[in-house]
């Protein structure tokens, strides 16, 4: 018998990705009521929306009663995660997340296995987005490559997709600060190959922790990049990178509210096209293997889905405890779900491999 999962409740539904996962876990997950929570609840969301504050024991006492499962789109990802881990468990109800932050994600999980998730019958699963949910889920499929020693990920955002101060701050609070193995997140433009097209990124955190994957038993490095489908946007965030990384994030929130007009202009000059590309490469830096996923559209999407996949597995096969997103949900299930979002999917073999 399945876990019962009849009511959601979607932390920060009024925000870019919040919206989504509401939106996806409505069309997805047959009856299951999804509640929308925020801390001004109705207020900002309307009739039926619960107050809760990521950081007030009391509010998320009141806004988990008689909710199965709770979805964390409140982002950025840079406050205690304790109170909500104890909340949750406090609720029997299983927890997800679409961090991005390591720090974040390992306090998460630490802060659930103090609280008992295991031992309550929850699970907990943070980090299930894009990253590190779906590029460790995708790079695990790649463990039978011959030679197999690292990996790139590339990811390319359309800038014409909506965007919210928080995604702005969560994207650039990174930017200038030191990276694993010397330099720093976005030091520097880097041109790639991906979507048919020679694009702009900058090296950028994957949310796994030492920027390391875990294949086949194994634990191999990861190089992730981001960037846009216009390369002067990437550019900009190069060069602003190494003031940035000495601003507070209290200074960095302002500045996030204060360019989002900015931002909403810009989607004016881009497309809503993005894409992700993952390639596993060689100890001679030979890429062996690699998988593409292009989203033609609602590219906001990709990185919304995962909460509803991992949700669709916890209901056909009860979990308890802290989980990865590969640990419920195959490969196959998720390529499945990319190309039910209208995404295009395109899978590599170098024939001398």
């Amino acid at each position: 018998m399945g876990a019962r999962i009849e009511s959601v409740l979607v932390l920060g539904a009024g925000g870019a990705l919040g919206r989504r996962v509401a939106r996806l876990l409505a069309g997805g997950l047959p009856g299951a009521r999804v509640v929308p929570a925020s801390r001004r609840g109705p207020a900002a969301l309307g009739p039926g929306a619960r107050v809760a504050d990521v950081g007030d024991a009391a509010s998320l006492a009141r806004a988990l009663g008689g909710v199965d499962l709770v979805v964390n789109a409140v982002g950025p990802y840079r406050y205690d995660p304790a109170p909500l881990a104890e909340a949750c468990v406090a609720a029997r109800a299983h927890y997800m997340d679409l961090a991005e932050d390591a720090d974040f994600i390992e306090a998460l999980r630490g802060a659930a296995e103090r609280a008992g998730a295991a031992s309550a019958g929850v699970a907990f699963v943070p980090g299930c987005s894009t990253t590190p949910g779906l590029v460790e889920l995708l790079a695990r499929a790649f463990a039978h490559v011959d030679g197999l020693a690292a990996f790139d990920a590339w990811l390319s955002l359309g800038t014409r997709n909506p965007v919210s101060a928080g995604l702005v701050q969560g994207l650039l609070r990174p930017l200038g600060r030191p990276a694993p193995g010397g330099g720093h997140w976005f030091d520097e433009v880097v041109w790639h190959r991906a979507d048919g097209r020679v694009l702009a990124f900058g090296r950028y955190p994957s949310g796994l922790p030492g920027e390391r994957v875990r294949v086949g038993g194994r634990e191999l490095p990861l190089r992730f990049h981001a960037g846009f489908d216009r390369a002067a946007f990437v550019r900009v965030l190069a060069l602003a990178a190494p003031r940035l990384a000495a601003v507070s994030d209290e200074r960095l929130r302002r500045l996030a509210r204060a360019a989002l007009p900015a931002a909403q202009l810009v989607r004016l000059l881009g497309s809503p096209r993005g894409a992700f590309r993952l390639e596993a490469r060689t100890a001679s830096g030979e890429v062996a293997a690699a998988v593409e996923v292009v989203a033609l559209r609602e590219g906001l999407d990709v990185p919304s889905a995962p909460p509803l996949w991992a949700a669709r597995a916890l209901r056909a096969a009860p979990r308890a405890g802290v989980l990865r997103l590969a640990d419920l949900v195959s490969r196959a299930e998720a390529l499945a779900g990319l190309a039910a979002l209208g995404c295009a999917v395109r899978e590599e073999v170098d024939s001398g491999s």
